[in-house]
C-alpha cells in the first residue's frame, strides 16, 4: 500500500509535471506567437516606414524634377524673349539706319542743290559786280577826263598818301616845302595859298575859281626841289644844343640822386613793416636773385639760367594777384634793387658779354616782375620816383632806343629805325613807365587831401612842403626825360610805322604803351607846373620843356603814325581810300591811346595843340582820322573810342575859327554832320549829353555856317538849354573849386562844361544859339 501510495503520488507528480510542462509549452508557444506577431507587426511597421520614406523621397524627387522642368521652361521662355527682343532691336536699328541713310541722302541732295543755287547766285553777283565796276570805271574815267579838261586835280575828299616824296616839292609862291601828298593837297586848299595865287594871277580882272587855282598851282607853282641846300652851320648848332642838354641832364640826375639819398635814409628810419603772408618767401626770392648775379662766370650755364627764370617765375606768380602788401614786402626786401641789377647788364660797358650772361627771355621776365611790383601799387611807384630808380628805367629806355634808332640827322624822318626796337624788352620798359605815371597821377597830392603817395613823407612838417617835394621830383623827372632825348627817339619810332599793325601785335603793343607814356607825362606835367587849373588860362608855364619838344616834333609823330595805321599809308586809288569794313582790336587800342594823348596835350597847352593839328598837312590827316573813327563807331559799339574822338574834336575847334572850318569840310557826311548823326542816346541820356554837347558848342560857336549845318540835324535850343543848366549849377561848382584839382584826376573831366568850353563865353554862346 505504501508503494501504491508512493506510485500514485509519483504518478500524480508526473501528471502535474506533465501538465506544468504542457502549460509551459503552451506559454512558450503563446509567447513565441506573441513575439512572432510583435515581430511581424514591427516588420510590417518598418516596411510601411520604408515605403513611406520611399514615397516621400519619390515625391521630393518628383518635385525637384518638376521644379527643374519649370526652371528650364522659364529659362527657355526667357531666352526666347531675349532672342525676340534682340531681333526686334536689330530690326529697329536696321530701320533707323535705313532712315538715317535716307535722311543723309536727302540732306546731301538738298545741300548740293543749295550749293548749286548759291554758286549760281555768286556767279550772278560777280557778274553784276563786274558790270557795276565796269560802269564805275567808265564814270571815273569820264570824271577824270572832265577834271583834266577843266584843270582840276584829284579830289582831296579821299585820304591821300602821307608817305614822303622821294624828291620833295616846293611851292615857289609861298616858299613852303611839301613833303607828301597830304601836305600838297592841304597847302593848295589853304586860304593863304589860294589868296596869293589869286593876287598874282588874276585873269582879265576876274577872280579865279577854286578849280582854276588848283590847276594853276600844280602847273606853275608846285615844283620839284632839284638840289637841297645844305647849311653847314646847322650841325654845329645841333651839336651845341646836344651838349647843353647832356649837361642839363647830368645836373638833373645828380640833383635827383642827392634827394634820393635823403629819401632812402628817411625810409630806413621809418622801417615800414608789411603784413604780407609771403613776406619771408619774397625776402628769400630777392636774396636768390642777388646770388644769381654775384656769380663770376662770364656766361650763365643752362642750369643757372633755369634757376634764374624759376626765381623770377615764383616772384611773378605771387605778385600777379596785385596784393599791395605782397608788392610792398618784395620792394622792402630789396626786390626792385635786385631786378635793377639783372637789368643793368643792358648798359654794361662790356655789353656783348653782359647780354650773353642773361638771355633775352630772362630779361623780359625781369621786366614783367618789375611791372607787377609797381602795378596799381602807389607806394611802390612813389618809392621808384623818390628813390630815383625811375631815372634808371629812363636810362635803359634811351639805351635801347640809341641802339635801334639812329640820330635824327642821320635818318630820313626816322624811317630807318631798327625793327628790334619793337621787341618785348623795350615795350616792357614802356609799360612799366606807363604804370608808374598812371599811379602817380591817381595819387596826386594837394593841400586838401591825404594822398597815399605822401604817407612816406609824413615826417615833412607841412602839407605844402609835401606837395612841393612831389612837384619838384616830377618836374625834374620830366625835364630829365626831355633832355636825354627820349621824346625825339619815340618820334623816330612813330614815324617809322608806315603801314597796318593788324598782323603785328608786337608793334601794336609797343605803340599802345608808348602813347600811354606820353599821355601820362602830359597829365603829370599839367598837374605839377603850378599854373591855374583852368585849361583855358593863357598864362602857361612849362619849365620842363615838355610842351616845346612836343610842339617841335608835331606831337611826337603820333598823328602821322595813326594816319598810316588806319589808312595803311598806301592809298593812291580813290576806290581803295574808303574805310575798311572793320579795324582789328589792336588798331582800335592804338587809336584810343593816341587820342588820349592828344586830349591830355590839349589840356596841357590848348593853343599849341590847335596850332599843331590845325597846320597844313596834319589838319587834313586829322580830319580823315576823325571821320574814319566816327564811321567805325557808327558800325561797332566802342564807347571809349567814341568819347575820346568827341572830346578831341571839341578841343580842336574851341575858340578856333580855322579849325571849325576843317570839321565841316570834305565829302559828306562831314565830321560835324557825323557828330550830329550820333545815336539818339547822345541827345537824351544826361551822361552822354555831357560828352557830346560841349564839342558841338565848341565846333559851332561864332560860326554861322557850322550853325546852319547843325540846325539841319538838330535844334540849337538844346545847346542853349544845356549851357543854361550848367550856368545855374555853376554857383555850386564855385564852392567846390578847392576840390576841383583832386576831382580832375579821379573822375572823367569831360563831364564838366568848364573843362571843355571857357566859362566866360557861356552867356554869349547861349545867346548865339538862341539867335534865329
Amino acid at each position: 500500500q505504501v508503494n501504491e501510495i508512493a506510485f500514485i503520488n509519483t504518478l500524480e507528480a508526473q501528471n502535474k509535471r506533465h501538465d506544468v510542462l504542457n502549460k509551459l509549452k503552451e506559454y512558450e508557444q503563446r509567447l513565441n506567437e506573441l513575439q512572432e506577431k510583435k515581430r511581424q507587426e514591427e516588420k510590417q511597421a518598418r516596411d510601411e516606414a520604408v515605403q513611406e520614406r520611399k514615397r516621400a523621397l519619390e515625391a521630393e524627387r518628383q518635385a525637384r524634377v518638376e521644379e527643374l522642368l519649370m526652371k528650364r521652361k522659364e529659362q527657355e521662355a526667357r531666352i526666347e524673349q531675349q532672342r525676340q527682343e534682340k531681333e526686334k532691336a536689330r530690326e529697329d536699328a536696321a530701320r533707323e539706319r535705313a532712315r538715317d541713310r535716307e535722311e543723309r541722302l536727302a540732306a546731301l541732295t538738298a545741300a548740293q542743290q543749295e550749293a548749286m543755287e548759291e554758286l549760281q547766285k555768286k556767279i550772278q553777283l560777280k557778274h553784276d559786280e563786274s558790270i557795276r565796276r565796269h560802269m564805275e570805271q567808265i564814270e571815273q574815267r569820264k570824271e577824270k577826263a572832265a577834271e583834266l579838261s577843266s584843270g582840276r586835280h584829284a579830289n582831296t575828299d579821299y585820304a591821300p598818301k602821307l608817305t614822303p616824296y622821294e624828291r620833295k616839292k616846293q611851292c615857289s609862291l609861298c616858299n613852303v616845302t611839301i613833303s607828301s601828298e597830304v601836305y600838297l593837297f592841304s597847302h593848295i586848299k589853304g586860304k593863304k595859298h589860294q589868296q596869293a595865287v589869286r593876287e598874282n594871277s588874276s585873269i582879265q580882272g576876274r577872280e579865279l575859281s577854286d578849280e582854276e587855282v588848283e590847276h594853276l598851282s600844280l602847273k606853275k607853282y608846285i615844283v620839284d626841289i632839284v638840289i637841297e641846300s645844305s647849311v653847314p652851320v646847322e650841325p654845329l648848332k645841333d651839336g651845341e644844343e646836344k651838349q647843353k642838354t647832356k649837361k642839363k641832364a647830368k645836373k638833373l640826375k645828380a640833383r635827383m640822386n642827392s634827394r634820393a639819398k635823403e629819401y632812402e635814409s628817411l625810409m630806413e628810419a621809418k622801417n615800414t613793416v608789411s603784413d604780407s603772408p609771403f613776406k619771408a618767401k619774397l625776402q628769400r626770392l630777392a636774396k636768390d636773385l642777388l646770388k644769381h648775379l654775384q656769380m663770376q662766370d662770364s656766361c650763365l650755364g643752362n642750369n643757372k639760367v633755369s634757376s634764374l627764370d624759376r626765381t623770377l617765375g615764383e616772384i611773378s606768380r605771387i605778385l600777379e594777384k596785385e596784393n599791395t602788401a605782397d608788392q610792398i614786402a618784395f620792394r622792402a626786401a630789396g626786390g626792385l634793387t635786385a631786378l635793377e641789377n639783372v637789368l643793368q647788364v643792358l648798359t654794361s660797358p662790356t655789353n656783348l658779354n653782359a647780354v650773353s650772361r642773361v638771355p633775352f627771355k630772362s630779361l623780359c621776365n625781369t621786366i614783367n616782375a618789375y611791372s607787377l611790383t609797381c602795378s596799381n601799387c602807389t607806394e611802390n611807384c612813389t618809392y621808384v620816383l623818390f628813390s630815383n630808380k625811375i631815372t634808371f628805367l629812363m636810362d635803359l629806355l634811351i639805351h635801347q632806343f640809341t641802339v635801334s634808332v639812329p640820330d635824327d640827322h642821320n635818318a630820313t624822318s626816322g624811317r630807318s629805325a631798327n625793327k628790334q626796337v619793337f621787341e618785348d624788352l623795350t615795350t616792357g620798359l614802356l609799360r612799366i613807365t606807363a604804370v608808374i605815371f598812371r599811379c602817380l597821377i591817381s595819387s596826386f597830392p594837394d593841400g586838401n587831401n591825404h594822398s597815399t603817395a605822401l604817407k612816406i613823407l609824413q615826417e615833412v612838417k607841412s602839407k605844402s612842403s609835401q606837395v612841393e617835394a612831389f612837384n619838384s621830383r616830377v618836374q625834374d623827372l620830366i625835364s630829365y626825360v626831355v633832355n636825354i632825348g627820349l621824346i625825339d627817339k619815340l618820334c623816330c619810332c612813330f614815324l617809322s610805322v608806315q603801314g597796318p599793325v593788324d598782323e603785328n601785335p608786337k608793334i601794336a603793343t609797343f605803340l599802345q604803351n608808348a602813347t600811354a607814356v606820353l599821355h601820362g607825362i602830359c597829365r603829370l606835367c599839367f598837374a605839377v607846373n603850378g599854373r591855374s587849373w583852368n585849361i583855358f588860362d593863357n598864362t602857361r608855364q612849362d619849365p620842363t620843356g615838355l610842351t616845346a619838344v612836343l610842339q617841335s616834333t608835331d606831337l611826337v609823330g603820333v598823328l602821322h603814325m595813326l594816319y598810316c595805321v588806319l589808312f595803311h599809308g598806301t592809298i593812291s586809288d580813290p576806290n581803295t581810300a574808303s574805310p575798311k569794313d572793320s579795324y582789328a582790336a589792336n588798331t582800335i587800342q592804338v587809336a584810343i591811346q593816341s587820342l588820349r594823348f592828344f586830349n591830355s596835350f590839349a589840356v596841357l597847352d590848348l593853343p599849341a595843340f590847335q596850332s599843331i593839328v590845325g597846320a597844313e598837312g596834319l589838319s587834313l590827316a586829322f580830319r580823315h582820322i576823325i571821320s574814319s573813327l566816327l564811321w567805325y563807331c557808327s558800325q561797332h559799339t566802342c564807347e571809349g573810342l567814341l568819347h575820346e574822338v568827341i572830346i578831341c574834336v571839341g578841343y580842336f575847334t574851341v575858340n578856333n575859327t580855322d579849325n571849325q572850318v576843317i570839321v565841316q569840310s570834305g565829302r559828306h557826311p562831314t565830321v560835324l554832320q557825323k557828330l550830329c548823326q550820333l545815336p539818339f542816346q547822345y541827345f537824351s541820356d544826361p551822361r552822354l549829353i555831357k560828352v557830346l554837347f560841349p564839342s558841338l558848342i565848341a565846333a559851332c560857336y561864332n560860326n554861322p555856317q557850322n550853325k546852319i549845318i547843325l540846325e539841319q540835324e538838330m535844334s540849337c535850343v538844346l545847346l542853349a538849354t544845356f549851357i543854361q543848366d550848367f550856368a545855374q549849377s555853376s554857383g555850386q561848382m564855385d564852392n567846390q573849386l578847392s576840390q576841383q584839382r583832386e576831382k580832375f584826376f579821379s573822375s572823367p573831366d569831360y563831364l564838366e562844361l568848364s573843362n571843355r568850353f571857357p566859362r566866360q563865353s557861356w552867356e554869349e554862346a547861349r545867346q548865339f544859339f538862341l539867335k534865329k
